[in-house]
């Protein structure tokens, strides 16, 4: 079974994460009971099943939204206890948790995953709902399909909806130290949000070019993105009141991208070898379904290597840029954002709205104890990240060493029911306190 990440906005367990704030948030994931879940929770395959794989599998995972690529022929392979080609599996898992500010979440996690030709998979369908006892209701759905219109493009949808009484607003441009054990309540928020994200993607591997290494892993893409958020009802002694940024009434942005990545790793849900970028630019108009005009760059660059220090370990790097030139018409939650699971795992998410930010992710991952009666891998990580930013809304510009900030941590990693299927478990540090991030699928 496969789980991709994409956004629940604050919290999620299927596609996004979990947030425990970095002062007094305990998070204890009823996820662990996982032999609770194999036992009498629905996942199975769908007969009959024509062959198995049997070459190499170059996979990448979703991060940061939609980081898929168009798999090239020939480059695949799985290993022997991967899933088979010409089977569906299907899963419905409860998800449940207890956060002393959010309240007590429980939610359903309902994934089909259906293998056929096209590498990595036929089609990923994923549909999340969650509801808090203080105020937290949300639903994702989301869709990642292969030869929508011809066998060398991919199609993906996500659509949220969420409404949270405890959303948290630190400010815009800002770089003050932040004493969250004083009042942290001034920084949370009521907030409704809508997003509706499209991207589709076609594979160059079918251009006349020499040099078919390259093209094949090579693909162009398109996107559009629909985006609503509101504060509602919030008390005057709010921070997000005190300070009354642009959105704070409410806003809404339409924008349309396009881009080009490549991609040479061997796995998509756990890479041991390769490097992956992807370049990413689009901008929204005033007078076409947006409140303001923006422009954005998004930049992602990754690359991996496995070597073995008594045990195997793989080595990953992660460097991102973003830039935008926002301007007093941008809505706050519409800035390039440095902070929480993504980028600086020990600070909370939205912790820095900027015009522009890189950050770097080191991670070394193992898997420590292989339990194949089970179905089940037990690993670790060790991280550290880094990251900075500036106030200039030109791009590249600034000075970069006055913001630079630091988080080191680590991890836990554990499959369930396929190798597919990754539960991971984040804890970070930093000079604020620390961030607790439970997800699924690794980080990068």
């Amino acid at each position: 079974m496969l789980f991709q990440r994409t956004s629940l906005e604050i919290i999620g367990y299927n596609q996004n994460r979990f947030k425990a704030s970095l002062s007094s948030r305990i998070l204890l994931p009823a996820l662990l009971l996982v032999f609770i879940w194999s036992n009498y929770i629905p996942a199975y395959a769908t007969l009959p099943v024509v062959n198995k794989i049997t070459q190499h599998a170059d996979f990448d995972r979703l991060a940061a939204h939609f980081n898929h690529i168009t798999w090239p022929d020939g480059i695949f392979s799985l290993k022997a206890d991967s899933i088979l080609v010409d089977s569906t599996v299907t899963g419905l898992i409860p998800a449940l948790s207890y956060s002393t500010e959010v309240g007590t979440v429980g939610g359903l996690i309902w994934s089909k995953l259906s293998y056929g030709k096209q590498q990595p998979f036929k089609q990923n369908v994923a549909v999340t709902a969650l509801a808090s006892t203080k105020g937290l209701a949300g639903f994702n759905l989301f869709l990642d399909h292969f030869c929508s219109f011809n066998c060398t493009d991919r199609l993906i949808l996500n659509l949220v909806v969420n409404r949270f009484l405890e959303d948290q607003y630190y400010g815009v441009y800002t770089n003050a130290h932040l004493n969250l054990s004083n009042n942290p309540r001034r920084f949370e928020y009521r907030s409704f949000t809508i997003k509706i994200d499209v991207e589709y993607r076609m594979s160059a591997k079918k251009l006349p070019l020499k040099n078919e290494s390259l093209i094949n892993a090579l693909s162009g893409f398109l996107s559009t993105d629909f985006h609503y958020k509101t504060p509602w009802s919030n008390d005057p002694d709010k921070l997000i009141m005190l300070q009354q940024p642009t959105g704070y009434k409410g806003a809404y942005g339409f924008w349309l991208g396009l881009g080009g990545l490549i991609d040479t790793r061997d796995s998509e849900f756990y890479p041991n070898q390769g490097w992956y970028s992807k370049q990413h630019l689009k901008g929204s108009l005033e007078t076409i379904l947006s409140d303001f005009t923006q422009s954005k760059f998004l930049s992602d660059t990754r690359f991996y290597h496995d070597f073995k220090l008594i045990i195997p370990i793989v080595f990953a790097q992660r460097i991102s840029y973003q830039w935008s030139n926002s301007n007093s018409k941008t809505p706050y939650w519409s800035f390039p954002s440095l902070g929480g699971e993504e980028y600086l795992r020990g600070y909370l998410g939205n912790r820095f709205l900027v015009p522009q930010f890189w950050a770097t992710n080191t991670e070394l991952r193992t898997w420590l104890l292989d339990l194949d009666s089970y179905g089940v891998k037990i690993g670790g990580t060790l991280f550290l990240d880094a990251g900075s930013y500036t106030n200039e809304r030109i791009f590249l510009s600034g000075d970069w060493s006055d913001n630079l900030k630091y988080t080191a941590g680590l991890g836990g990693l554990m499959t369930l029911f396929s190798p597919d299927f990754i539960l991971r478990v984040d804890l970070g540090l930093s000079e604020e306190g620390y961030g607790i991030f439970f997800s699924t699928g690794i980080l990068f």
